[in-house]
């Protein structure tokens, strides 16, 4: 015997070395086994996580055969389309029917000559309302042997217009001389007076230039004499419308 204990024979020794090394392999082979089954388990976890996502991914597949929906659907929008766009055809045959059955009624509704007709038919001869007369003598003083004239304006002084001349009584341009008292000349006893009808715009004027031959016709045409020297006044009268006298001198 020694100190820590009775001396065992090394067969005994043999058989605990042994007997250990089986439960040290026995304890690795039990892990071994845990860390196999942990790793089994992690990969079952993935292979769940994988047909899990292999599902979704399945998608394009579902998709594929739904195909045959999407073009039974597309169907219908087809022929939706295709009705729209009969329509709309209708719609388009219709409407250059309505616009060439509407042009005749816009050609029979335009007659414009008849404003301008009625216009010219309304106008009337100019009056004393309507029209300022003048008259101008040539010079202020005429020598022996020299004509004498006058120039003549008439004036619309209205906002209308008149007409001036035509056949009617007091249409024309007549010339009037006096002296003092005494009438001297009047040019409608021995010559026409009348004017071509026309029409004075409101505001507008118009003119003619008359002259006399210095004879002395209120007698009468054929036994007038010459005027002698000395101072006259002279009128002219439009449509009925007398100017303010002017005076002149012969020499």
């Amino acid at each position: 015997m020694s100190e820590n204990g009775p001396v065992l024979p090394p067969e005994v020794y043999r058989r605990r070395r042994i007997v250990a090394v089986i439960a040290l392999l026995a304890i690795i082979l039990l892990l071994v086994a845990g860390v196999t089954s942990m790793i089994g388990m992690i990969n079952g976890k993935k292979d769940a996580t994988v047909a899990s996502t292999a599902t979704p991914s399945g998608a394009p597949f579902q998709s594929f055969s739904a195909r045959p929906t999407e073009t039974a659907s597309a169907t219908p929008s087809t022929s939706a389309t295709a009705s729209a766009t009969a329509s709309a055809s209708a719609t388009a045959s219709v409407t250059p029917s309505v616009t060439a059955s509407a042009a005749p009624t816009a050609s029979v509704t335009t007659p414009a000559p008849v404003p301008s007709v009625t216009t010219a038919a309304a106008v009337a001869a100019c009056t004393a309302n309507d029209l300022k007369v003048t008259v101008t003598p040539a010079k202020h003083t005429f020598a022996t042997g020299e004509q004498v004239s006058f120039h003549v304006t008439y004036t619309n002084s209205s906002k209308t217009p008149c007409a001036v001349g035509g056949e009617g009584a007091n249409t024309g341009v007549d010339l009037n001389i006096t002296s003092g008292a005494a009438r001297v000349y009047t040019r409608s006893l021995c010559a026409a007076t009348t004017l071509p009808k026309a029409d004075v715009a409101a505001g507008s004027e118009g003119a003619t230039d008359l002259a006399w031959d210095r004879k002395i016709n209120v007698l009468g045409c054929s036994s007038a004499s010459n005027a002698q020297k000395g101072s006259y006044w002279a009128t002219a009268t439009v449509n009925g419308v007398t100017s303010t006298q002017v005076n002149f001198v012969i020499q």
